[in-house]
């Protein structure tokens, strides 16, 4: 069965254990954690905020912590994540590591040394850099070097739109093994720009996204990439859209806890000066 999730960045001064105090009063069964957010620091305060909830680990990226796995220079940094997952990530649930192909300067043989030294399945993300054929002869370098740490791959719908444009952005559906795809990201964005807005707050085609994978039977993990753009509720009405879509009962629980919680949030939003 489909488990879906939203991902939990910084907003306005929020960290990302109390978003977890947010996100479970409504009802979300999963999120998608990553460095900027999670840090040996505040790792405790976390583990004590997610109870039962099934969790997610973004490897460090570029654009977000400014350095990723395949970078032999930041040794350090790596380093810590490889330390936080390994010490804590059954007291945080986590359940995968969402890794992308070497960006900047780094490369694949480093990137897979320090794969190596994780105690977590790892799902492979496609990027815009790549090229669908690009994406696939990583994907299966990476299987023959991890063996069955890789559990499959993950197909990041804003980044094929913006690589394959239109009429191709599904085709990477069919060149991939169907059966390996074990996480889709889901966001809008804008063209040219991997924004992580909310559905409808861009271009892309979120009805047709939807149905597509939801008639090719698809029943692993589904993440809102979305930070609160436009608002925090229209990440909450997208988070609603998909569980809509895939299980009706998560759909009535949320929009259930939405009407009574709704309240309470936008004094405690206020409060802080953050709406």
């Amino acid at each position: 069965m489909v488990l879906i999730g939203q991902t939990l960045q910084a907003y306005k001064g929020l960290s990302t254990e109390q978003l977890l105090l947010f996100v479970k009063a409504l009802g979300f069964e999963s999120c998608e954690i990553n460095p900027a957010g999670t840090s040996l620091n505040n790792v405790e305060k976390i583990i004590s905020k997610v109870g039962k909830m099934k969790l997610t680990f973004h490897l460090p990226i570029q654009g977000i912590e400014g350095y990723d796995f395949s970078q032999e220079d930041k040794a350090d940094q790596i380093n810590n994540v490889i330390s936080l997952i390994n010490n804590y990530g059954e007291k945080l649930n986590l359940l995968l590591a969402v890794v992308h192909p070497p960006e900047g300067n780094g490369n694949i043989e480093v990137l897979v040394k320090n794969l190596k030294k994780l105690n977590i399945p790892i799902v492979l993300e496609n990027v815009v850099w790549y090229s669908n054929e690009e994406f696939k002869e990583i994907y299966e370098k990476l299987k023959i070097e991890l063996g069955d740490q890789l559990k499959g791959w993950l197909f990041d719908v804003a980044h094929s739109y913006l690589r394959n444009g239109r009429k191709h952005y599904l085709d990477i559906l069919d060149l991939l093994p169907f059966s390996e795809l074990e996480e889709i990201h889901l966001s809008d964005c804008l063209e040219g720009e991997d924004s992580h807005y909310a559905f409808g707050a861009g271009i892309l085609p979120i009805d047709e996204i939807l149905r597509e994978i939801k008639e090719r039977g698809y029943n692993k993990i589904i993440v809102n990439e979305i930070d609160a753009h436009p608002t925090i509720w229209d990440v909450i009405d997208s988070y609603r859209k998909v569980a809509r879509t895939f299980k009706k009962k998560l759909y009535r629980k949320v929009t259930f806890r939405l009407a009574i919680t709704k309240p309470i949030i936008q004094a405690k939003l206020k409060k802080n000066k953050i709406i």
